[in-house]
């Protein structure tokens, strides 16, 4: 398709956020692609790109209306002035889009309608948000500049443009996401993409299936800046932030530095080994393990194999150490019963782990466990006033044996909690 593309385009970004305490006033998610964007050589050339947030709640009741979020945008960036209006679709705000898009064109909005995030897939994009005009099932770094510079389509468009990540523009280091001195949390990266592909998560590369190395000379930089402006808790959000050259590296970085800030990394038993237990010791970490299942069958069967026996001997390591850490599990996994879910709690307890937290289930947009779930019987349902289903029922177990995994989970919520106040 031969796609001309004129003038200085006026484009927006629309994000929809829960609000955290601590956390900087633009969302990391919108900062990087910003940052992108306004790093891009034709931006302000070609195009410009602003940034709205709109606040989400937990409970769906108390968020803004389609209609009303439509008027906010309208207010502030006057729809028929902006050539291309690209809009986050999460599962927390998948039922918004489709009424939006129209509440958007009734009033006014002529341009391009550009979705993405991690409800996007190549395979389902059209048909799940029919309204749209551009669709961007990969990273959206390099084909969000791409999109805003297009003029109006007739015909609907997918980008899969590949981006350099060891390339990439600090939103932290450019000042796009802005830090308080003492600020209360920073989120960051060090890789994009997960070497493993359990069937119920949407974080690995689905283009690819690569995980994508960022700069260490930027990643050092950061560091720098978050010891600078004494951050006092940094979440990594790496996938899995595994052994190796690579994390020594950073974890000694953070060390010779002196950096106080808590790190919270997200890790696998299976990875823990004496050099890497005696790097996060130097620091102020919190370690979270997603086991989500003792159970060697369930684990198999969402592609996410534990290896039971490393896994109790790196518990025994970090209590050795004294490490701070906590397990989730996943409740409602299929070919999972009651009787084997509270098999994977008491694994845990036996080996003294004490902080323990359940979570259920859910299918996510693309995921291999979303196109199976007629497999295994799976149903889903509302369970709370988010308005997000969750899978409540399957061949292996009932909606009464569900909710009876759902109070356990709900027990050891409460006991960390209570253990907290202690």
């Amino acid at each position: 398709m031969d796609l001309v593309m004129s003038k200085n385009k006026k484009c927006l970004l629309v994000t929809f956020d829960y609000t955290q305490k601590g956390k900087s006033a633009t969302s990391f998610a919108a900062g990087v692609l910003l940052s992108e964007c306004r790093q891009h050589k034709d931006y302000g050339q070609k195009f410009t790109a602003e940034h709205l947030s709109i606040d989400m709640n937990k409970n769906k009741a108390l968020n803004l209306s389609a209609g009303e979020i439509a008027n906010r945008i309208n207010g502030q960036h006057k729809l028929e002035e902006i050539d291309g209006l690209a809009l986050g679709c999460y599962v927390w705000n998948t039922e918004l889009i489709e009424p939006l898009i129209t509440q958007l064109k009734d009033k006014g909005f002529k341009g391009n309608i550009i979705l993405g995030g991690y409800q996007v897939h190549e395979s389902s994009c059209e048909a799940l948000y029919p309204g749209g005009d551009i669709y961007l099932p990969s990273y959206a770094e390099a084909t969000l500049p791409e999109a805003f510079m297009q003029d109006k389509l007739i015909r609907k468009l997918i980008l899969n443009n590949k981006f350099e990540f060891a390339s990439r523009h600090s939103p932290y280091l450019n000042g796009l996401i802005e830090l308080d001195e003492y600020q209360a949390m920073a989120h960051w990266e060090t890789q994009r993409g997960c070497y493993y592909a359990c069937s119920f998560c949407a974080h690995r590369d689905v283009a690819g299936n690569k995980v994508h190395d960022f700069s260490m000379e930027t990643i050092k930089k950061e560091l720098d800046l978050f010891k600078e402006k004494k951050v006092q808790r940094i979440n990594v959000l790496d996938p899995i932030f595994r052994k190796g050259r690579r994390s020594y590296e950073i974890l000694e970085y953070a060390i010779g530095i002196g950096l106080e800030a808590e790190l919270v990394f997200q890790v696998r038993f299976e990875d823990i080994n004496e050099r890497l237990l005696a790097l996060f010791s130097k620091l102020n970490t919190h370690l979270e393990f997603g086991l989500q299942t003792a159970i060697r069958s369930e684990s198999i069967v969402i592609n996410r194999r534990n290896n039971i026996e490393k896994v109790s001997s790196a518990i025994a390591m970090l209590q050795d150490k004294n490490m701070s850490f906590e397990v989730s599990l996943i409740y409602g996994l299929p070919t999972q019963t009651l009787e084997s879910f509270f098999e994977s709690v008491d694994f845990l307890k036996r080996r003294g782990v004490s902080d323990v937290k359940a979570f259920p289930l859910m299918l996510l947009e693309g995921t291999q466990l979303a196109a199976d779930k007629e497999v295994f019987g799976i149903k889903e349902g509302h369970i709370d006033d988010s308005g997000i289903p969750h899978v409540i029922e399957s061949d292996s177990f009932t909606k009464d044996e569900w909710k009876a995994m759902r109070n356990l989970a709900m027990k050891l919520t409460r006991l960390e909690e209570s253990a907290c106040l202690s």
